[in-house]
């Protein structure tokens, strides 16, 4: 029903959007995207799997699919929900029951590589990637593309350090920082600290998935012959 009154609405605003596809279940989000490869993919937190199962497939959305733009459709807006969409892809998440108005907006600033969540939500992201045992750190391919100081600015920001505090670590002014972040944002292509950290956590999110891959496919070289394995699904 929710696809439907969806279908309608974008048919009255065709002159801002190519709608090429709706889609109810992971499977059907999947094929649709192997299919058409849309530039931006709006997907509700809920799919006809169950709850949350919009955000289990977003791994697969986006290591299939890199290029897709993500936004989250979230019928229980809560810090877990906003934190775990950013962390598994999303570029933008938004509130269900917001405006049509508002929607069509979020999908023209993530389309542009922004991202679209509010002072809120984004403190959500922040608080948790700061509070991680663990915070993102900056990938070699990033830092190879700006200078050493550049680089020592910004895993501090990463980290969650004010200007200020960055200066004082560093023995610069504000001004400097600001300035160096603002020359990091051009050259990563970000607009702001929270798309810097997205940008460094989504590298590392890659790279896991990368190493658990190898892992499994070194797992499987090791199975003696003629044995079979049968999967079962949970």
């Amino acid at each position: 029903m929710h696809c439907d009154l969806l279908r309608k609405a974008f048919y009255t605003v065709r002159q801002r959007f190519e709608v090429v596809a709706f889609a109810s279940s992971s499977s059907e989000v999947l094929t649709t995207l192997r299919q058409e490869r849309p530039q931006v993919v709006a997907i509700s937190s809920d799919l006809q799997d169950g709850v949350l199962s919009g955000l289990r497939i977003l791994p697969e959305i986006r290591r299939t699919h890199p290029e897709t733009k993500i936004l989250v459709v979230m019928a229980s807006p809560n810090k877990e929900v906003v934190v775990d969409a950013f962390r598994h892809g999303a570029v933008g998440v938004l509130n269900r029951n917001c405006s049509f108005d508002l929607l069509c907006k979020a999908v023209e600033v993530v389309s542009q590589g922004q991202v679209w969540a509010n002072a809120e939500e984004l403190h959500y992201v922040l608080a948790a990637f700061v509070k991680s045992p663990k915070p993102p750190m900056l990938d070699p391919k990033m830092e190879s593309r700006v200078t050493v100081r550049e680089a020592a600015v910004v895993r501090l920001a990463i980290e969650g350090l004010s200007n200020r505090e960055i200066a004082q670590q560093l023995a610069l002014t504000e001004h400097t920082v600001k300035n160096y972040l603002f020359k990091v944002f051009d050259k990563l292509g970000v607009s702001n600290r929270v798309e810097l950290v997205l940008a460094c956590l989504y590298q590392e999110e890659n790279a896991r998935e990368e190493l658990a891959a190898k892992k499994e496919s070194s797992a499987r070289k090791v199975v003696p012959a003629g044995r079979q394995i049968a999967t079962i699904g949970l």
